[in-house]
């Protein structure tokens, strides 16, 4: 998939490239085709969520699935090839990628694998809606604090508390941390394991190449009881990919 955030220009540049890719389409099924894509029921809906200063709003994945199914349901045929990040291979202004060339070799299937995942996503997700930062390249919201971390609270959709730190690692990336029943501030050391609670993982996130979460369970840590409760959680990443390279 890839991403834009709700902003007119970003819009309308990626509707100017649909219609070159889709000439037969009406101008107006586009439009209901694209808010559909990023969730929204109609093009009126997304207007009326487009609102505040444009340099806060959201990222939005654009979810070729759902473009197609409402291309569908307005009688038009699709080419099934189609794919809204090949249609970045010629960079649409505001759109970025979400998925690099590692995110196809990448699979959360072990139950580790899957309660790393959503902790982190939860976590990634809760800095993002609290403005701790935007997905877009150096736009951090927090303190620098001599890159100690910024703490921040969250609950899980299970209602479990949790506690993140994100931080500036350069280059335009982040790291974040994050802990379930957090224990103090240990969750802003990058060791900080059982110290910073029951549960505890990091991440890194890319916002120059595009905007994902890199992809590593090494420095894992959860008790036992817990694991399966987070490997069940259903949560997906606000406007950012979740299969970024493996980092070893």
């Amino acid at each position: 998939m890839a991403a834009t955030p709700l902003c007119e220009a970003p819009l309308a540049a990626l509707k100017k490239s649909l219609r070159d890719e889709f000439p037969h389409v009406k101008s107006s099924h586009l439009s209901e085709a694209l808010a559909h894509s990023l969730g929204f029921r109609t093009y009126a809906a997304m207007q009326a969520a487009m609102v505040g200063p444009e340099q806060d709003r959201p990222f939005a994945l654009l979810q070729t699935q759902r473009f197609v199914e409402r291309l569908k349901q307005l009688g038009y045929e699709v080419d099934p090839e189609f794919d809204f990040e090949m249609t970045i291979l010629t960079p649409v202004p505001g759109v970025v990628s979400t998925v690099p060339d590692s995110a196809y070799d990448i699979e959360y299937k072990t139950t580790r694998q899957k309660a790393w995942r959503n902790l982190l996503v939860c976590a990634v997700n809760a800095a993002l809606e609290q403005k701790l930062f935007t997905l877009r390249p150096g736009d951090n919201r927090f303190p620098d604090k001599m890159r100690r971390g910024e703490v921040f609270d969250f609950v899980l959709p299970n209602g479990l508390p949790a506690r993140g730190s994100v931080s500036d690692a350069g280059f335009n990336e982040l790291s974040v941390h994050a802990a379930v029943n957090p224990k103090g501030d240990m969750v802003r050391a990058f060791n900080g394991g059982f110290d910073a609670g029951d549960a505890f993982g990091t991440t890194w996130v890319e916002r120059e190449r595009g905007a994902w979460m890199q992809s590593s369970d090494s420095s894992f840590n959860c008790r036992k009881g817990l694991l399966d409760h987070l490997a069940a959680l259903q949560v997906e990443p606000m406007g950012y990919g979740d299969r970024g390279r493996v980092i070893m």
